[in-house]
């Protein structure tokens, strides 16, 4: 639980929800028009917790992209309805636009040509986001930073939050843990929030168990503690 200073200090800023009922308690949700970064090792999580957002943002009426890097438009709905959410429904009704770079890709592979290198940098990202966005998630940001250095991934990522956030848009960026590897100190400073999820053994129990860490949160007091949460029917559940 938050106490009630920690509720109180979380509510002084706008926030949107996460999705996650129990994220929500401890963070109040995420800051509105800011950028959140959202790591780990394969099969954590971190799609889901995109898409809780996701659900979340335009069950209310907010017009939400998603840029999927690495899955198609059809998975990302098939992985949505297995804990009951209707992403088409969305999309039919214009709060959700996906755009899906992984097909562009999959062609540029084929002709050897590529409109996302890391010559070109975030910018095209940017062009991508129709004016009307509220909120957006780009997953995963890394695959289009494998062949940056260091000072080059600082600046893009700068303009990229920058950008997004003249335009009053909340972003999430899903990160692997090679580019965070790589990037991760550099990248954190960007972001106005970070989050990592990751699998462990549990040193009391020895058995194996999910966590996530709220690195950062600028303006939210956050929790020291690793958080454990388990993946359900109905997504991510915080355990208590």
């Amino acid at each position: 639980m938050v106490s009630r200073s920690r509720t109180s200090a979380a509510s002084e800023v706008d926030r949107v929800s996460t999705g996650v009922p129990g994220l929500d308690s401890l963070l109040g949700g995420y800051p509105k028009g800011k950028s959140v970064m959202v790591c780990g090792q394969a099969g954590t999580g971190k799609t889901i917790l995109a898409l809780h957002f996701v659900n979340s943002r335009c069950s209310r009426g907010e017009r939400t992209g998603y840029i999927a890097v690495e899955e198609t438009r059809d998975d990302l709905f098939d992985q949505a309805a297995q804990f009951g959410w209707d992403l088409k429904s969305y999309e039919d009704r214009d709060l959700l636009r996906t755009y899906p770079i992984l097909e562009e890709r999959m062609v540029e592979a084929k002709y050897q040509y590529d409109s996302y290198s890391a010559e070109r940098g975030f910018g095209g990202l940017i062009d991508l986001i129709d004016r009307d966005i509220e909120n957006v998630v780009i997953d995963n940001l890394g695959i289009l930073a494998l062949d940056m250095n260091l000072s080059h991934f600082r600046q893009q990522l700068d303009y990229l939050v920058f950008s997004l956030s003249k335009r009053r848009c909340t972003s999430m960026f899903i990160c692997d843990e090679t580019t965070m590897s790589k990037f991760g100190e550099v990248a954190l400073y960007s972001v106005d929030g970070a989050i990592k999820l990751m699998k462990r053994n549990n040193p009391y129990t020895d058995s194996r168990e999910r966590v996530l860490e709220v690195i950062k949160m600028r303006r939210t007091p956050t929790p020291v503690d690793y958080v454990t949460f388990d993946i359900g029917k109905g997504g991510i559940e915080i355990v208590p």
